[in-house]
């Protein structure tokens, strides 16, 4: 597997933690998950905040939209 890692946006559902334990993200469902591959993932911040409205998502203080690294096989079991 490549190791190569790529900067997206995601929904953080609470403060980041850089990865670790505690992070929450919003899945493609609008669901929240502490499982980094299954966080929706996007390549604009627009595109997070089109997608925050769409699943009634209120941003906030602690749910906000910032940047994440990815590896490609994170990217890839989020698909």
């Amino acid at each position: 597997m490549s190791s190569k890692r790529k900067t997206m946006f995601v929904i953080f559902a609470g403060p980041q933690q850089h990865g670790g334990r505690g992070t929450r993200y919003y899945a493609n469902d609008g669901a929240i998950t502490d499982n980094k591959s299954r966080a929706k993932k996007f390549d604009s911040f627009a595109e997070a905040e089109e997608f925050a409205k769409a699943k009634n998502i209120k941003l906030t203080a602690t749910t906000y939209i910032g940047k994440e690294d990815f590896t490609d096989f994170e990217i890839q079991m989020g698909s």
